[in-house]
């Protein structure tokens, strides 16, 4: 299986010559399209999206991630090879970092094996090398044949979300195509603070939200936070845009706090 995501959208003919090599290279090949709406050379959302789309995916998925805005510069073309047996294709730029903290890292290889590339494009990487090198891994070649061990790899600057006091503190890590408010806020710290149903949350000491499990538990033009189902904190407006409501972006700071009685 290939699952594959970039940030090409689908107004041009990128993702359809991509996958048309995989299929060429594995007719057996299974593709499926995460996203390819992620937001233009933003490779700490595409980061965030993938590793929430990939808790889904099986054991020997072959992911391709091409959010490249270094294509064919002197960044490397990389697979790594995770602990839960998953394989992830694509410049090596940051993208797997959160695949990587989360699953842990096997190894890594350069995709400098060039029996395995299918053109030699300087800005078409995703065809030439990424596609290609992914469609012969779904095919069974070894992945100690994609090329030789790369001892390090790009990671980007991580930030963890903490609790002080009655506070969890976080950011946001990219908004939906609702304008939903994704954090890097997991479930675990609802249980540290034992918020329960119903209870009032305060934004930012600025607004409020109330605690539910569905956007439907609210009036239409609410604000609420629950928990997604990726198993984080998610700010939304019911029937609404919360990122317009809210006025927040990705990598701002959020404070979240129960409203005392």
């Amino acid at each position: 299986m290939i699952a594959f995501l970039t940030d090409w959208s689908l107004k041009s003919y990128y993702v359809g010559v991509a996958k048309a090599v995989m299929k060429r290279i594995n007719p057996d090949a299974t593709i499926i399209d995460i996203t390819h709406e992620i937001k233009p050379f933003d490779v700490r959302m595409a980061a965030h999206i993938l590793l929430r789309a990939s808790i889904d995916f099986p054991q020997g998925t072959v992911f391709v991630a091409v959010v490249d805005y270094g294509v064919g510069t002197s960044r490397k073309a990389i697979c790594m090879r995770t602990k839960n047996e998953q394989f992830y294709v694509g410049p090596d730029n940051g993208i797997f970092t959160y695949v990587a903290l989360n699953y842990g890292v096997k190894q890594v290889r350069e995709l400098d094996n060039k029996s395995l590339h299918y053109g030699s494009s300087y800005t078409f990487h995703g065809r030439d090398i990424f596609a290609s090198v992914a469609g012969h891994l779904s095919k069974g070649v070894r992945f100690e044949d994609v090329g030789s061990v790369l001892p390090n790899y790009i990671v980007l600057p991580v930030k963890v979300a903490q609790v002080q006091s009655d506070n969890v503190i976080g950011e946001v890590v990219y908004c939906d195509g609702f304008g939903n408010i994704e954090t890097n806020i997991s479930a675990s710290y609802v249980e540290r603070l034992g918020w329960d149903i119903d209870d009032i949350i305060l934004l930012n000491d600025k607004f409020e939200l109330v605690y539910v499990k569905a956007y439907g538990d609210v009036e239409k033009g609410k604000g609420l936070v629950h928990i997604d189902s990726s198993g984080f904190l998610e700010i939304a407006v019911n029937q609404g845009c919360a990122e317009e409501f809210f006025k927040l972006n990705q990598g701002q700071q959020i404070t979240l706090r129960r409203k005392r009685s």
